[in-house]
């Protein structure tokens, strides 16, 4: 987890997810933690994803979850 750092107290810091935090979160694989992310209000630093806090709680109250639509396999 990245925080932004301040001269502010450690609880008003913004905390940042990317897909290794919510691989661990969740306890779900690194496919799924990328599905996840894509489907959440993310933030592209780079090459890397990062979802803030309170944007993954608000979803997840919002939503009642986080939905993880698979890719349709070729055949």
């Amino acid at each position: 987890m990245a925080t932004v750092p301040s001269s502010e107290t450690p609880s008003d810091r913004l905390k940042f997810y990317d897909v290794n935090d919510l691989r661990q979160m969740f306890h779900v694989g690194r496919n799924k933690a990328r599905l996840m992310m894509d489907a959440l209000p993310s933030i592209r630093v780079g090459s890397k994803d990062y979802v803030t806090e309170s944007a993954l709680n608000a979803h997840i109250a919002e939503h009642g979850g986080i939905l993880v639509k698979w890719p349709k396999r070729n055949r």
